[in-house]
């Protein structure tokens, strides 16, 4: 690491060239550092989803993309494995995704398939009925093709252009930069820079504020490493904080009305109390 080589490594080969064991110190060079400036991606609020949603259904040109938004932001899947599925990964009867590849393209324009981003990658997500619905207004509308493209064995891609051609990232990211910046012009609060990633840390956001069980939600991620899934409580603001110190509270009157101490071994949990 930089530190290492500074506060470590210099400093020994400098001892070794003052005692003449070496003819020269090979880290006596400039060192700059590079600042950061790339930006944090950020998760979605409900409010600013709901605005963003209601603002592509409402929009003549863009509403048309709809649905693939809605898929990625009720799946969390990587926008290069959305463009991957083809219609025999869409499992109706049991309302399941298959995800074990993805699509990518190379800068020459090639179309290939490669496996996920990791092994933890080849999962199965759930289709909530938004989802559902979402997929099936994507298959109807779907125009049949004379002859499928068949690339590296696999066929029947479910998001195509206009060409008849599967999409890759690059479409999607740029229908959704267009979106975003049409909605700043037109919104006096505008919203931060959106992404299909962003999508992807936002699902992962609102299944954990739901209080997905960790494990779960690092499946339904395809995180190799729980670590990374933890990553996404750094978008929990003041609000959540709030409402779950409220829900905290909540339950420990409860708990103190029903007569249970802290020293009971079965404590009170929020599903043992039906919502009326």
């Amino acid at each position: 690491t930089i530190a290492s080589i500074r506060g470590v490594v210099k400093p020994a080969f400098q001892m070794a060239y003052t005692e003449d064991i070496i003819r020269r110190n090979p880290f006596e060079f400039r060192l700059d550092i590079i600042p950061n400036n790339t930006q944090k991606r950020v998760a979605l609020s409900p409010k600013q989803q709901e605005q963003f949603l209601e603002f592509t259904k409402n929009d003549k040109h863009f509403c048309r993309y709809l649905d693939e938004i809605k898929i990625l932001l009720g799946t969390g899947m990587r926008i290069s494995e959305l463009c991957g599925l083809t219609i025999a990964d869409l499992d109706f009867d049991r309302r399941r995704i298959r995800v074990d590849h993805q699509l990518v393209r190379t800068q020459d324009g090639k179309r290939y398939i490669e496996k996920t981003k990791t092994e933890c990658g080849c999962r199965y997500i759930p289709m909530s009925d938004e989802v559902y619905e979402s997929f099936y207004n994507i298959l109807s509308n779907r125009k049949k093709q004379k002859k499928e493209v068949m690339i590296d064995g696999y066929a029947g891609f479910i998001l195509l252009d206009k060409n008849g051609n599967p999409k890759v990232a690059m479409h999607v990211q740029k229908v959704v930069q267009r979106l975003c910046e049409k909605y700043n012009e037109e919104n006096i609060i505008p919203l931060p820079r959106i992404t299909p990633h962003v999508f992807r840390h936002t699902f992962c956001t609102n299944m954990a504020n739901a209080g997905m069980d960790l494990k779960s939600l690092q499946y339904l991620m395809g995180h190799s490493d729980i670590a990374v899934t933890l990553n996404v409580y750094t978008h929990v603001g003041l609000e959540d904080a709030e409402k779950e110190l409220q829900k905290m509270q909540e339950l420990e009157n409860a708990r103190k009305e029903m007569g249970i101490s802290d020293k009971d071994d079965k404590p009170l949990k929020q599903n043992m109390f039906k919502v009326i």
